[in-house]
């Protein structure tokens, strides 16, 4: 006969390797149970695993595919009558607070190619050669193609309104937020950046024509 002790209630997780450096003892969690619907728990994080849990099948485990988690044990604030041991559950754990800092929406982050010279200054084509590419298609110069001294590098940024046009500003992103990434260098308060669905964001070019709707006060409230 085993008895459980559930006046302490522990949830185990998994934390992939990438995040684990950034877990430390003592910071607060929220769990969520996968039996318990519509309720999360707090708690704080008591244990981390020291040596990996290794997972996949012995095939991927040989091609180096397998996914390498580290265990993380966080204890329950209160105790839950209803929960029993061996429930299921996912936390999320805070790692890091940032209080009166520049954020950007997620959805308006982007990747583009950019060219750089250099002295790692940015190259931006003109509009009339934006124009062009994009009638007719034809893609930007590859690395051997590019002068000696520039190369070309995934970038990623905001777009931003300058005047008429938009200006892809390459930034520097700090801790991520459940809707916001922390800018670390690359804007200032007060620049205007375009967000908006991924689609749309995603075909967005440096130099395109943007025009801004002011919201008409009649039309506030109504959908």
């Amino acid at each position: 006969l085993t008895l459980a002790d559930m006046s302490v209630i522990e949830a185990e997780v998994e934390v992939d390797e990438t995040d684990i450096p950034s877990v430390q003892l003592g910071q607060r969690a929220k769990v969520t149970i996968d039996a318990i619907t519509g309720k999360t728990y707090t708690g704080k994080v008591t244990e981390i695993g020291n040596s990996p849990i290794q997972t996949g099948t012995a095939s991927q485990q040989q091609a180096g595919q397998q996914a390498t988690n580290f265990k993380v044990t966080i204890t329950l604030d209160e105790q839950i009558p209803e929960v029993r041991p061996g429930f299921t559950c996912s936390a999320e754990i805070t790692t890091a607070t940032r209080k009166q800092v520049l954020s950007v929406p997620i959805q308006a982050m982007a990747v583009r190619e950019l060219t750089y010279d250099d002295k790692n200054n940015i190259i931006r084509p003109k509009k009339e050669e934006n124009q062009q590419r994009r009638g007719t298609g034809i893609g930007t110069a590859s690395a051997e193609e590019l002068p000696p001294g520039q190369t070309k590098k995934e970038t990623e940024g905001v777009f931003v309104v300058r005047g008429t046009n938009t200006e892809f500003v390459p930034v520097k992103t700090g801790i991520a937020g459940d809707k916001y990434f922390e800018v670390l260098s690359g804007l200032k308060p007060g620049d205007r950046v375009i967000t908006g669905p991924f689609n749309s964001v995603r075909d967005l070019q440096d130099g395109d024509l943007v025009k801004i709707e002011q919201p008409n006060a009649n039309n506030r409230g109504k959908s």
